[in-house]
C-alpha cells in the first residue's frame, strides 16, 4: 500500500543587507540569486512509518542546508513509502553495465514525481571481496546538460542507502554530484586549484572525497549555485534575490 505524507516546512526568511545610497560600500554590493529547491524522499521497501528513519531524513536535509551555506536552500516537500524492494548495489551494477534507465523504471516509474529532487532510499550490502557497502549514486549527463529539463525526471534522482543517513555526509556528497561536482581524483591539478583545493589536506577534507568530508570550498559552492541556475531551474520552487558582496 502506497502512502503520501505531506511535509510542510517554514522556509527561512532571507534578510537583505540594507545599504544607504551614496555610501562607500554601495559599489561592493550586487544582487545574488539564491535557488530554492524542493526535495522528495522515497522510502523503498517500506510500507509503514519508521520514526527513527524519518528523524534521520529531517536531520540530513538540515545538514544539507548547512553544508550549502545559504548558496542553495533545500525544502523537504514530501515523503513517500513504497513496498517495492531492491538492493542499491544491484541497481548500480545493472544501471552502469546493463540496462541503464530500464533497470530503474520498473521500480520507480509509477511513483516518481516531477518538479523536485527525488531521493530514493534502498537497503545495501557489502559486495563480495569488499569491506564497505555502496552508499549512493547519482545518474548524470556527461554532456549537453541543457537536456536535463527535457529528460525530466530521468536525471532528477539521487539513489541512496538507508545506512547513508547515519552520518549525513552521503546526501551532501551525492548532491554535489547532482549539481555538477566531480571527485577530486577525477580533476586535473588546474581544475582542483580553480575549485579552491590547493593541498592534499584540502582534498581529504572536501565533501567530494571519501575522507572526513567536512566542507565545500567557496569556489565549489559558487559553481554549484551557477550550475543549478543554468541547468536545474525547472526544479526550483523559487529564486530569492538578495544583496551580497561582489
Amino acid at each position: 500500500m502506497r502512502k503520501w505524507i505531506s511535509m510542510s516546512l517554514i522556509l527561512a526568511v532571507v534578510i537583505s543587507l540594507a545599504i544607504l545610497p551614496g555610501t562607500a560600500h554601495e559599489e561592493e554590493m550586487e544582487f545574488k540569486e539564491l535557488p530554492v529547491m524542493n526535495v522528495n524522499v522515497y522510502m523503498m521497501g517500506r510500507d509503514k512509518v519508521d520514526e527513527d528513519i524519518t528523524v534521520k531524513i529531517f536531520e540530513n536535509i538540515e545538514n544539507l542546508n548547512k553544508a550549502f551555506q545559504g548558496e542553495i536552500t533545500f525544502v523537504f516537500d514530501e515523503l513517500f513509502m513504497d513496498p517495492n524492494h531492491a538492493f542499491l548495489p544491484d541497481l548500480y551494477q545493472s544501471y552502469r553495465h546493463n540496462a541503464g534507465e530500464a533497470s530503474l523504471q520498473p521500480i520507480i516509474k509509477d511513483i516518481e514525481k516531477t518538479g523536485g529532487i527525488n531521493i530514493f532510499l534502498f537497503d545495501t550490502y557489502n559486495e563480495p571481496g569488499k569491506n564497505v557497502a555502496l552508499m549512493g549514486f547519482t545518474p548524470m549527463l556527461s554532456a549537453r546538460q541543457n537536456n536535463y529539463a527535457t529528460s525530466a525526471p530521468q536525471f532528477d534522482r539521487i539513489l541512496m542507502a538507508y545506512d547513508g543517513l547515519e552520518d549525513s555526509k552521503t546526501l551532501v556528497h551525492e548532491m554535489g554530484h547532482f549539481l555538477g561536482l566531480k571527485h577530486p581524483w577525477e580533476l586535473t591539478i588546474l581544475q582542483k586549484i580553480s575549485l579552491g583545493m590547493r593541498s592534499a589536506h584540502d582534498e581529504d577534507n572536501n565533501h567530494m572525497s571519501y575522507g572526513s568530508q567536512n566542507q565545500f570550498t567557496q569556489q565549489q559552492l559558487r559553481n554549484m549555485r551557477k550550475y543549478a541556475l543554468d541547468y536545474r531551474q525547472y526544479l526550483m520552487d523559487s529564486v530569492v534575490r538578495v544583496y551580497a558582496r561582489a
